[in-house]
């Protein structure tokens, strides 16, 4: 991971935290498998994506990683605003050597002018004895500055020559105008050097960055934050995704603990009703057998009763006896045959009675 800081002071330097920061918000609600490492989005966990610690912890990582970026931005900003000061200064001094090189030029035209004023011809004995009065000048002034520039014994017995004799005025007024060049030119062998100074203040600086590595120290800084952070995060994740499933395996456990008593129960009321029908129709078993048997005795009782009926009848119409005792024998007879009814009367209710205790 590379973390970039930007400067408001530099528009060309990008940040790349906020591609983090869209990922931090975009969570889904799955788990995939990435070859051997499966990840856990925060989605399926409840988790909120505005105030979950696991974005507080993202966001905190790259706030912190872009604070170390920016820290370190800011001292290298600061190397870059000392080269750029640096090369200001240079590009002035060469303002100012533009300036006196120029003075210079003219001042070439000045002495041109002279020699054609005065007549004097370029390869006359006064042209080369003013080339040779230059060479002194600037003999002398490298001389101060260990130049190469030497004088040969013929060229200093003529300058002996000149000197006792004197210069003319047109070798004067060259020379005059030769130190107003001298000068310019004095300014910018400073300038010069002064531009050395420079050139070695943004290499030592250059270096000195270089040296120090605080944009490199600064990323690998950050990286640290932010490789901790995905470490705490998937901790927090793993924590977050084993209490879900916890979670989720005792609401299970307690679901499938009712549906279970729930299933028991219901199997409890189906074995009773099972027992209640059972009873039932051993009831209604018993009652059905308990009226065949009265059935089977109310059909013998009206057998006897017919026969005895029949036997009566026929005693009746033997009238044995005078009329007093056959009608004491029909009263006898009557009696009997009503005892019979009742006989017959007590059969028929307990069948009705039976009927009752099946049906209750």
């Amino acid at each position: 991971m590379k973390i970039q800081a930007v400067s408001n002071d530099d528009p060309s330097v990008n940040i790349s935290g906020a591609a983090q920061e869209r990922q931090t918000e975009q969570t889904g609600a799955k788990v995939r498998r990435q070859g051997n490492v499966k990840s856990i989005f925060a989605g399926d966990l409840g988790i909120g994506i505005q105030n979950d610690p696991v974005s507080q912890k993202k966001k905190q990582a790259q706030n912190q990683a872009l604070k170390i970026i920016g820290e370190a931005w800011d001292v290298d900003r600061r190397f870059d605003q000392s080269v750029a000061g640096y090369k200001d200064k240079i590009a002035e001094l060469h303002r100012l050597r533009d300036e006196n090189l120029h003075e210079v030029q003219i001042r070439d035209e000045w002495k041109e002018d002279l020699r054609q004023e005065y007549g004097v011809s370029e390869d006359s004995q006064e042209q080369k004895d003013l080339k040779l009065l230059e060479k002194e000048k600037n003999y002398e002034a490298n001389y101060r500055q260990k130049s190469p520039i030497t004088l040969t014994q013929e060229e200093q017995d003529r300058l002996a020559e000149i000197h006792e004799r004197g210069p003319t005025e047109y070798q004067q007024r060259c020379m005059a105008i030769n130190g107003q060049q001298a000068r310019f030119e004095g300014e910018n062998y400073k300038l010069e050097q002064e531009e050395k100074a420079y050139n070695a203040a943004i290499t030592s600086t250059k270096l000195e960055r270089l040296k120090q590595h605080e944009m490199v120290k600064a990323q690998k800084k950050a990286d640290i934050v932010m490789e901790a952070a995905s470490r705490e995060v998937v901790g927090m994740l793993t924590d977050e995704a084993k209490e879900y499933m916890d979670k989720k395996f005792e609401e299970q456990t307690e679901e499938a603990k009712e549906k279970a008593e729930e299933k028991a129960e219901q199997e409890e009321k189906a074995d009773r009703l099972e027992e209640k029908k059972e009873q039932l129709e051993q009831r209604i078993d018993a009652s059905r057998e308990k009226r065949r048997e009265q059935e089977e005795n109310r059909k013998e009782a009206a057998e006897r009763s017919r026969e005895e009926e029949a036997l009566l009848s026929g005693m009746m119409e033997a009238g044995a006896g005078g009329i007093g005792a056959t009608t004491e024998a029909q009263s006898d007879i009557k009696n009997m045959l009503h005892k019979m009814n009742l006989l017959d009367e007590d059969i028929k209710g307990s069948i009705v009675e039976a009927k009752l205790e099946a049906y209750s």
